[in-house]
């Protein structure tokens, strides 16, 4: 069971650069539909967090790497469609970013204030969404268990490039965490 008063919501890259670069953009949508009621209903705090798209790393060889890396991921991404300009501009609308912590990398507790903005809440479940499925919220959600937190990610306000590397992300994912999706957490709490 999920403890309303104890849980915050974090939202990692909740920017429209991030958003542009996904496949599942409708999905997404409709699940910050169900998250922004959540949101009202139960008080939820939420935590917004953000990146460089394409940050710089110190040391070139390993930013060369990355880069390579990136590149590769991004050879995944779906074609654009006619629907993105609406898509956009139905997610600039949806909810409006406070606050951000900015993060140097993907994740998002390497030297940034993330912690701290915990604290502030001192909530000990956190529901993760956002931006990239594969990396950030990955890597990120991750951590937040191996730190001693009930570590949720919520599928359908995450994203990625493309629905394979979405899936195979979830699947990993779900070895060390919870996944769930706003239709479990409609179950939960509006039955």
């Amino acid at each position: 069971m999920i403890d309303t008063e104890d849980t915050s919501l974090v939202l990692i890259n909740y920017k429209p650069e991030f958003f542009n670069h996904c496949f599942s953009k409708m999905e997404f949508l409709m699940g910050m539909d169900y998250i922004n009621e959540f949101i009202k209903k139960y008080k939820i705090p939420v935590i917004f967090t953000e990146r460089e798209l394409n940050y710089k790393m110190p040391d070139k060889n390993l930013n060369e790497i990355r880069n390579k890396k990136e590149e590769n991921r991004r050879k995944n991404m779906v074609l654009p469609s006619e629907y993105d300009k609406k898509f956009l501009d139905e997610f600039k609308n949806k909810i409006t970013v406070k606050n951000p912590v900015i993060v140097q990398r993907e994740d998002i507790f390497y030297e940034s204030k993330f912690m701290d903005e915990i604290n502030k809440y001192g909530r000990k479940t956190l529901l993760f969404g956002g931006f990239f499925t594969d990396t950030d919220v990955f890597i990120s959600s991750i951590n937040a268990g191996m730190r001693d937190f009930r570590s949720i990610v919520v599928s359908d306000i995450s994203s990625t490039y493309s629905e394979r590397l979405y899936f195979q992300s979830l699947e990993m994912m779900s070895q060390f965490i919870d996944v769930i999706d706003t239709r479990d957490l409609m179950k939960i709490f509006d039955p």
